[in-house]
């Protein structure tokens, strides 16, 4: 990862960043509490058809979606909505929501503000070998270290 750090902040060249395979998609860190000495997580997504996540609340962050590319159905609290290309969503920490892309493939940055969620990320996810779409035979992750990092970081999953 080409990092530039300078007493104003910091560069991430194009194409650079952290990559994880999680939850059936690429996501790529382009900052994380690391560098934002914990104030915001921002990642890029690519995700296929049906990805998304389970019915869940942070405690800790809020949350937020950019729609780059493709269609994404969220549910936000007590509303539902459909969100594509150039679309904003921002769910604040405690909310229960969940989202699913309904398009051939979505790409969105995903912001995350106080940081932390990279843990989580980190802990139910892979280091990512190549710029693609998971391969299908990945395992699962840990039991104990997810149990560990849905602790830590705040987060409640309910059954969807």
């Amino acid at each position: 990862m080409t990092l530039e750090v300078t007493a104003d902040g910091y560069r991430l060249e194009a194409g650079r960043g952290e990559p994880l395979w999680f939850a059936d998609s690429l996501l790529t860190y382009k900052t994380t509490g690391t560098q934002t000495a914990g104030h915001l997580a921002l990642a890029e997504c690519r995700a296929p058809r049906d990805a998304g996540s389970p019915s869940h609340r942070h405690l800790n962050e809020d949350e937020a979606w950019y729609v780059l590319e493709g269609w994404l159905t969220f549910w936000l609290g007590e509303e539902t909505f459909t969100a594509g290309a150039g679309d904003f969503v921002f769910g604040p920490r405690g909310i229960t929501h969940r989202f699913r892309v309904d398009s051939e493939e979505a790409r969105f940055l995903l912001v995350l503000t106080p940081a932390g969620f990279e843990e989580f990320t980190r802990a139910s996810g892979w280091p990512a070998t190549a710029a693609t779409l998971p391969p299908p035979d990945l395992p699962a992750p840990d039991a104990g270290r997810l149990a560990t990092a849905v602790a830590r970081c705040g987060l409640e999953i309910f059954a969807s």
